[in-house]
């Protein structure tokens, strides 16, 4: 994330001095602060180098187990997050972590789903889904859609409840996970009960009034998002697939969806328009915009408050809706 301000943007106080611990960190490692001369494992570095700090001193789960599902092209790894030791079936979120398809991993967003697992009570199913360019659209999303299809067939193995089963990411795992129920959708009856979708990526205009007015000084840019897509998607033809760009789907009949976003990012617009569309649609679900915050924000847990405050909203709406479905 850059700490360069705009003095016509107002940014949350314990945004600014996240910026400036992030400042620091970025001093203790020599990879160039300029991401798009990165290769994607010098990229995958870099934030594995950034979010050290920030995932340290994690809340204390009853349980972690590293497993795996069989997938398209080999297991897919999964990490279980249990709040507490399950005394009967839990409701299960799957949560698919962001980093534009290319980096991230179950490591960089550890302690915001740590929390997210603790404040819903569910069990949080992480995805170690393939990452682009080595494995390209639509591999992430079929190997989510397997972790979904074992949840439903076995999750008892789990202590999972297979009638109580949500999707939820951040960025690209937004992404992902609208894809997920796209492509379960096209193979029968989708289990999913609810969708929490943090500042995703749903559109393909990088011209939208959030790409004009935040790009550049924030933490993500329009040049990241083009390379994103460049990284990730195998031609133009995908484009047209709404499982890649939501925006271009048919969303009736989708489960509860509950969006967050930040208000200083090039993707809130994207969560804007795609909300309204979820409405539009009579999919029950509300927007929270969170002002002046990232892209990212949901791993400042240590600092911002309203990191918290939108996990706990995610969190609440989430299992309030598996509930519904479930009982």
């Amino acid at each position: 994330m850059a700490s360069q301000a705009n003095d016509n943007v107002w940014i949350d106080p314990d945004m600014q001095r996240a910026f400036a611990r992030m400042a620091e960190i970025a001093t203790q490692y020599d990879l160039p602060a300029d991401r798009s001369v990165l290769t994607p494992e010098q990229a995958r570095r870099r934030m594995e180098l950034d979010r050290g700090w920030w995932n340290e001193d994690r809340p204390e789960l009853a349980r972690i187990v590293d497993t795996a599902v069989p997938g398209p092209g080999g297991d897919v790894a999964v990490r279980l997050l249990y709040p507490v030791a399950p005394t009967g079936p839990l409701p299960v979120i799957v949560y698919l972590h962001g980093g534009g398809w290319v980096v991230g991993s179950l490591e960089t967003h550890a302690r915001g789903m740590h929390y997210l697992a603790l404040k819903s009570g569910c069990l949080v199913a992480a995805v170690d889904y393939s990452r682009a360019p080595e494995a390209k659209f639509p591999v992430a999303i079929e190997e989510t859609v397997a972790v979904v299809e074992h949840l439903v067939a076995r999750g008892g193995d789990w202590g999972a409840d297979p009638a109580r089963i949500a999707l939820a990411g951040d960025s690209a795992g937004a992404n992902l996970a609208v894809g997920a129920v796209l492509e379960l959708r096209h193979r029968g009856a989708s289990p999913i009960g609810a969708l929490g979708l943090i500042y995703g990526v749903f559109g393909d205009d990088l011209a939208t009034g959030s790409y004009q007015e935040f790009d550049g000084p924030w933490a993500l840019t329009t040049a990241d998002m083009k390379s994103y897509f460049t990284h990730y998607l195998r031609g133009p033809d995908d484009y047209d697939d709404p499982r890649a760009v939501p925006m271009k789907a048919d969303v009736t009949g989708f489960p509860p969806s509950f969006l967050h976003c930040a208000g200083v990012d090039v993707l809130r617009d994207d969560s804007v328009r795609f909300d309204a569309k979820l409405r539009a649609a009579g999919v029950p679900g509300d927007l929270v915009v969170h002002a002046g915050v990232t892209h990212g924000f949901m791993g400042l847990t240590r600092m911002v408050p309203k990191a918290h405050a939108m996990i706990d909203g995610i969190a609440r709406d989430v299992t309030a809706a598996l509930d519904g479905v479930g009982r």
